[in-house]
């Protein structure tokens, strides 16, 4: 009797170790004005292990690769994974490739170096007047450019209404001083395993500014929620290839 339940958890056990063989551990970091709500529509795989990344406080004046050193805490290195990354998240995973070495980084409607972000934000560069405006203020405008630059998001309002809504006002100021400082170049991508998604009508980052590798048609800014289908048939494609 005794050998019968050892050899049954033996095979327990053997079963569990072939499963984290087989299992791909993949962090998902949201966009500057969402969080974990961004990949709600997204279908992952039975065999892909997801887990959320947490944006801390960013700090005063602190640069995209400072940030990305402490978002690198949340990651287990002690296991292969790969990152997939929405607007600003994937900017900060382009970030983690120096950093940490993941097997893949995905972006979906972002910028995997500063030379793909619009005029808008090189011009707050020179003239940072950005900084002299209120946190409530970044907030209030959020609720009103949305809409207005990815009108499709009416799709999916009550969501991105929410996550606005549960976002740090002090957190999207910063976020904006993130983006207004990166200073990333293509040749910073050489030799990375980047798979870059994007949308043909994004407005917030133009699809003429982006070398994209995958152009959903039709696809805004918002197009994680609203065309979630089509992107997770490339996510789970992309994640089973080396």
């Amino acid at each position: 009797m005794q050998k019968s339940k050892l050899y049954i958890l033996l095979l327990l056990l053997n079963s569990f170790t072939i499963h984290a063989q087989n299992t791909i551990k993949v962090y998902l970091i949201p966009g500057q004005g969402s969080d974990t709500r961004i990949y709600k529509n997204i279908s992952f795989n039975e065999d892909i292990d997801t887990v959320h990344i947490k944006y801390p406080m960013p700090l005063q004046d602190e640069t995209m690769h400072q940030y990305a050193e402490r978002i690198a805490e949340q990651i287990d290195t002690t296991e292969q994974f790969s990152i997939i990354g929405v607007s600003l998240g994937g900017m900060i995973a382009c970030e983690l490739t120096d950093i940490l070495h993941p097997q893949k980084i995905i972006l979906i409607s972002s910028a995997s170096c500063s030379e793909e972000i619009p005029q808008m934000y090189k011009f707050f560069k020179k003239f940072p007047i950005y900084k002299d405006i209120s946190p409530a203020v970044f907030r209030y405008s959020g609720f009103i450019l949305q809409p207005l630059y990815e009108p499709d998001r009416k799709l999916e309002k009550e969501t991105c209404v929410n996550m606005l809504q549960d976002k740090d006002a002090l957190f999207l100021k910063r976020a904006v001083q993130l983006i207004v400082s990166w200073d990333r170049i293509e040749n910073d991508n050489y030799n990375k395993n980047i798979v870059h998604i994007h949308g043909d009508i994004d407005n917030t980052l133009p699809i003429e500014n982006v070398k994209a590798d995958y152009i959903i048609s039709g696809g805004s800014h918002m197009m994680t929620l609203t065309k979630a289908e089509e992107i997770s048939l490339i996510i789970n494609k992309e994640l089973h290839q080396n």
